[in-house]
C-alpha cells in the first residue's frame, strides 16, 4: 500500500511537470486576446496598483469590481518587475503563476480518480486533464471567472471526496472555498448551494460550524477589501447586480439566445461532443455530483442575456473530469486493467494518445466567434483564438522598452484589443487615431505608431518591426506635450 502511495505521488508529479509545459509552452507561444477583460479589469488594474498609472475601464469608474485579483496580480508584478526591462519580466511571472493555478484541475481529476478508481484510472483522467486544449488555452488567462473555476472545484472535491465524515479541518477549508468562490463570483451561487446540499445528505457531519467559518472567512474579508477599496461593503457584488439588472449594462455588450452556451460546446467540441458526453454518463451513476454541478451552471447562466464563453469554463473541469473518470470506468470494466503491466501500459497511453490527438484537433478550430457549423473535428475556419490580437500585445510589450519612446499612436485598432500599460508599462500618452485627419491632428504628440498593415512607411514613420500583422513605426522627431489630453478621460467621454 505504501509502495503503492508513492507511485502515486511520482504519477502526480509526472502528469502535472507535463500539463505545466504544455500550458508555459501555449502562454509564451500563442499571446492572444479573448475579451478585453482579461487585460482591463485584472492585468491592467493591477499594473495601475503596483506602479501608479494605467487605463480605467468604465467597470473600475463605476466601482462594480473587486480589487482582490488585480491586487494579487499587482503585488506580482511589483516583485518581479526588476527581471528584465520593461513589460517582459512582470508578464512572464504572472503566466507562469497563472499556469501553476491551472494544475489544480489536473490535480483534483487524478485524486478523485484514484480514490474511486486506482491509480490506473488516475493516471487516465489526470493525463486527459493535463492535455485538454481549453485548459491550456485559458491556463494563462487572468479572467475572475477561471479563478473561481479552480476554487469551486478544490472545494467541491475537499467536501464531496475523501473520508466520511470529514475531518474539521477539511470542513473549514472546504467552506473557505467554497466563500472565496462566492467572492470572485458570485453567479456560482446555485452550483455552491447544490455542493452543499449534497455533503449535508451524504456525509456524516459531526457540527457544521468549521464549514460556516470556512465559509464566512473569505466573504467579509472580501466585504471588507470593498469598503476600503470603493465606499461600500460588498459594492463590487450589489452593484453589479444593480448595474446588470436595472439599468440593462451587460446587455448592451449583446444577447445571446438560452442555448448558446450549449451550442459552444458542440461548436467547439463537434463529433467529439457525443463520446464525451457518453463517457461522462457512464462515470455520472456513481459521481452523479459533478455532472449536476457542470448542469447547474451551464443553466443557470443560460437565463442571463449577456453570454461569453468564458462564463461557463466553470463547468468545464467538472465536465472533463467526468469524461475522463467515465473512460477509466469502462476500461476498468473491460478488464483491461487487470492484466499485465505491459498490457495495461499501452491501454492507457493508447487511450491518452488518441485523447491528445483528439484534443489537438479541436484546438485548431477553436473559435466561438464563428457561424455555427457542426463539422468534423479537422474542419479548420478562417482564424483560431490562439492567435486574435496577440500582434498588438507583442508590439505592446517590444515598446514596453524602447527608451526613446515617448508617445504612443494606434491607428485602426480599438484600445479594447491592446495590452494597455500593463504591456506597454511605460508611462507615456497613448492617442487611438479614427481617421487620417485624427492622425494629422495628433502625429507631433506621438513618436511611434502601430497600425495593422504591413507598409514601408506612414507618412513620416518608418516600419521598425512586425509582429504577427501589427507592425510598428517610428520618427525620428520627439514628441510635443498635450496639456490637454490624457487616455482616461478619453475613455471617459467615450463612456468606454
Amino acid at each position: 500500500m505504501i509502495c503503492q502511495l508513492n507511485s502515486s505521488r511520482v504519477w502526480l508529479l509526472l502528469i502535472l511537470i507535463f500539463a505545466l509545459f504544455l500550458r508555459l509552452n501555449a502562454a509564451f507561444s500563442y499571446p492572444n486576446i479573448l475579451w478585453p477583460d482579461e487585460i482591463f479589469q485584472t492585468l491592467e488594474q493591477g499594473h495601475r496598483l503596483a506602479f501608479g498609472h494605467g487605463m480605467i475601464p468604465w467597470d473600475f469608474r463605476d466601482g462594480i469590481r473587486s480589487w482582490l485579483f488585480p491586487g494579487i496580480l499587482g503585488g506580482i508584478m511589483k516583485l518581479t518587475a526588476g527581471f528584465s526591462e520593461g513589460a517582459s519580466g512582470y508578464l512572464a511571472s504572472v503566466k507562469i503563476f497563472l499556469s501553476l493555478l491551472s494544475l489544480i484541475p489536473v490535480w483534483i481529476g487524478f485524486s478523485i480518480a484514484y480514490e474511486s478508481i486506482g491509480l490506473a484510472g488516475a493516471i487516465l483522467t489526470g493525463g486527459i486533464c493535463a492535455i485538454w486544449f481549453e485548459f491550456i488555452y485559458f491556463a494563462p488567462k487572468a479572467f475572475t471567472e477561471v479563478m473561481a473555476a479552480y476554487s469551486l472545484l478544490v472545494g467541491v472535491y475537499l467536501g464531496c471526496y475523501g473520508k466520511n465524515p470529514p475531518s474539521r479541518q477539511r470542513l473549514y477549508w472546504t467552506g473557505f472555498f467554497y466563500g472565496l468562490t462566492t467572492y470572485l463570483r458570485f453567479h456560482l451561487l446555485p452550483a455552491i448551494a447544490i455542493a452543499l446540499i449534497y455533503q449535508v445528505r451524504q456525509k456524516n457531519f459531526p457540527q457544521l460550524l468549521p464549514l460556516a467559518l470556512g465559509f464566512i472567512g473569505p466573504v467579509l474579508l472580501g466585504g471588507a477589501l470593498d469598503a476600503f477599496t470603493w465606499s461600500t461593503p460588498f459594492q463590487s457584488i450589489w452593484k453589479l447586480i444593480w448595474i446588470n439588472i436595472f439599468e440593462g449594462k451587460f446587455n448592451s455588450f449583446g444577447v445571446s439566445p438560452w442555448q448558446q452556451y450549449f451550442t459552444w460546446l458542440a461548436l467547439n467540441w463537434s463529433w467529439w461532443l457525443f463520446p464525451i458526453l457518453v463517457f461522462c454518463a457512464i462515470a455520472a451513476r456513481r459521481h452523479w455530483i459533478l455532472a449536476l454541478l457542470a448542469l447547474v451552471i451551464i443553466l443557470s447562466h443560460s437565463f442571463l442575456g449577456h453570454k461569453e464563453y468564458r462564463y461557463m469554463f466553470p463547468a468545464l473541469p467538472l465536465i472533463i473530469i467526468l469524461a475522463g473518470l467515465g473512460i477509466a470506468t469502462l476500461v476498468s470494466r473491460l478488464s483491461l486493467m487487470r492484466g499485465s503491466l505491459a498490457g495495461k501500459t499501452i491501454v492507457i497511453f493508447s487511450s491518452l494518445l488518441l485523447w491528445a490527438f483528439l484534443s489537438w484537433l479541436l484546438a485548431g478550430r477553436f473559435n466561438t466567434d464563428q457561424t455555427f457549423n457542426f463539422g468534423p473535428p479537422w474542419q479548420k475556419p478562417g482564424y483560431t483564438h490562439w492567435q486574435t490580437h496577440g500582434g498588438q500585445l507583442q508590439a505592446y510589450e517590444y515598446l514596453s522598452s524602447e527608451k526613446k519612446l515617448c508617445g504612443l499612436g494606434v491607428k485602426g485598432l480599438a484600445w479594447q484589443y491592446t495590452g494597455g500599460y500593463a504591456y506597454l508599462h511605460q508611462d507615456v500618452p497613448i492617442y487611438f487615431l479614427k481617421d487620417n485627419q485624427n492622425f494629422e491632428e495628433l502625429q507631433p504628440y506621438f513618436n511611434y505608431l502601430l497600425f495593422n498593415q504591413d507598409t514601408a512607411a506612414v507618412g513620416d514613420y518608418q516600419r521598425e518591426k512586425c509582429f504577427n500583422g501589427t507592425c510598428v513605426y517610428r520618427r525620428s522627431n520627439s514628441c510635443q506635450v498635450n496639456p490637454n489630453y490624457h487616455i482616461n478621460q478619453y475613455l471617459k467621454e467615450a463612456g468606454e
